[in-house]
């Protein structure tokens, strides 16, 4: 009789049967992972050539006012990218680079990066973030990312990474400390002196101007006449600005209120005494025709100019009207009901004026605008008056007494009042100076160096390289363990047993 005897299966692993054939199939898959690491290495760098490089770098900070914003002081746009612009870099090319190096190897030796130093500010965004005991809601987890966009848009702005190929110089590293250190001083130069971005505000009228001699008495008091309502209404302008009320002129010591008081009391007592001594008597004139002509010319142009101001202040006054009608219409609808626009259809008027009107009123509903429409509708007003005051002057009948005045004496007095205007623009233009000044940083210029210019060498085995190197490695390793398992799989019988023993 046959007994069936159970067959008895282990449950155990021996760890002898996975280790030993890797061990002794170790140089095989070391073989793999250098195949694996070398045919890398071959891709990424197109063969089998190492290149290395040395640069000089030097780290530039913008200190100025709406650097981070990307605008200069004067509300100009600003790129780092001006530092590497043409004409900067033909100055620096003529001062310091040899003539048998090309400008476009030149050029092509300098490149620029953004430099991060905003990891304190960016610290504070991640310590916040991990203040929170809880998790972040979306509108959180938006805002936190918005702060560190920002964080980092704006340091890239203000600092930057300025790179010299030294194979330029031939690694001479003094040659191109000199090199990097006048590019950005010499954008700050052309950038202040030739652009004026640190002119927060402008200039005034130039004093040669001022003071341009002419010879005919009637030219020459309308121009003095001018010339002061300009500077009036720049004093005026002026006179209430936070950064130009405490400023004094460094040559006059004069302020704005000086100024504002000194034009008040030339145009009261000498500038306009002159021009109607000037205009009604005629003195100085070659004939009495030249003065009669010019008299009526002048009276005529100043009657187009108030005819204009009249239909620029009677449109903006019923564009406000109409503004105001709508609102009591809205008040009036109920909810649900529709209204019409208003239109404003004033065919005497030109398009453009038309055109600004409809533009102003497709934003009739927010309040700056309404209050930009008043404004303009002032301002038209007080040069209506001005103009209606000028009329009446020149409507006036001459007294016929200019036999009686000297001509000589007349125009010394212009003349030295308009030496006086020529004084009080250049104490208006050394104020504005000072205030424009005030947007440099303590060393006068628009920058400042972090650290000092180094020596950076780089090759195309990056660090990046080394890390798909490893990964190749491990790759590969994992290869060859596959294969050895496979062949011990598909071997015969007794070879695995002969392996086991």
């Amino acid at each position: 009789m046959i007994q069936n005897t159970p067959t008895s299966y282990s449950d155990e692993i021996d760890l002898r049967d996975i280790l030993w054939p890797l061990w002794l199939g170790k140089w095989r898959i070391l073989l793999w992972g250098l195949i694996f690491s070398l045919g890398t290495v071959i891709y990424q760098l197109g063969g089998l050539s190492w290149e290395k490089s040395s640069s000089a770098q030097m780290q530039v900070h913008f200190n100025f006012d709406g650097a981070e914003t990307g605008l200069y002081p004067n509300r100009t746009k600003f790129s780092p990218l001006e530092i590497l612009s043409g004409p900067v870099l033909r100055q620096v090319y003529a001062r310091h680079v040899d003539p048998a190096v090309s400008f476009d190897d030149f050029s092509a030796a300098l490149t620029m990066a953004p430099g991060f130093a905003g990891a304190s500010r960016l610290d504070g965004v991640i310590a916040n973030l991990a203040a929170q005991d809880k998790g972040l809601s979306v509108a959180e987890f938006n805002e936190a990312i918005a702060a560190y966009s920002q964080t980092l848009s704006q340091s890239a702005r203000i600092n930057s990474t300025l790179l010299l190929d030294l194979s330029l110089v031939n690694g001479n590293m003094a040659k191109a400390s000199q090199i990097l250190s006048d590019i950005p001083d010499t954008w700050a130069t052309q950038a202040i002196k030739n652009r004026g971005v640190l002119n927060q505000i402008q200039p005034t009228l130039s004093s040669q101007i001022i003071t341009a001699e002419e010879q005919d008495l009637l030219i020459k008091v309308n121009i003095l006449s001018d010339t002061h309502k300009v500077l009036s209404k720049i004093t005026n302008d002026y006179i209430n600005s936070p950064l130009l009320n405490d400023i004094a002129d460094p040559s006059s010591g004069y302020k704005l209120s000086d100024l504002e008081h000194l034009l008040g009391t030339e145009g009261k007592y000498r500038i306009a005494i002159l021009k109607e001594i000037v205009i009604k008597s005629g003195v100085g004139a070659d004939s009495e025709i030249w003065n009669k002509g010019f008299r009526e010319a002048r009276l005529a142009e100043l009657e187009r100019q108030r005819d204009s101001l009249e239909r620029m202040v009677t449109v903006y006054n019923d564009a406000l009207i109409q503004f105001s009608q709508q609102d009591d219409s809205q008040a009036q609808t109920g909810p649900g009901q529709s209204q019409t626009s208003p239109q404003i259809y004033s065919p005497q008027y030109s398009n453009d004026l038309v055109n600004t009107l409809l533009q102003l009123g497709s934003k009739m509903a927010d309040p700056e605008y309404r209050k930009e429409l008043l404004e303009k509708k002032i301002d038209f007003s007080s040069d209506l008056e001005s103009v209606i005051s000028e009329i009446e002057f020149y409507q006036s009948e001459s007294d016929g007494k200019s036999a009686a005045l000297d001509s000589t004496k007349i125009s010394q007095l212009i003349t030295d009042s308009s030496a006086k205007m020529a004084g009080l623009n250049d104490a208006l233009t050394g104020i504005i100076q000072v205030a424009n000044n005030s947007s440099l940083s303590d060393n006068g210029q628009l920058y400042d160096l972090l650290g000092s210019i180094v020596e950076v060498n780089s090759s195309n085995l990056s660090s990046r390289l080394l890390l798909k190197l490893i990964l190749a490695f491990m790759m590969g390793s994992a290869v060859g363990v596959f294969v050895i398992f496979l062949r011990r799989v598909t071997a015969p019988t007794s070879t695995v047993d002969v392996l086991g023993s």
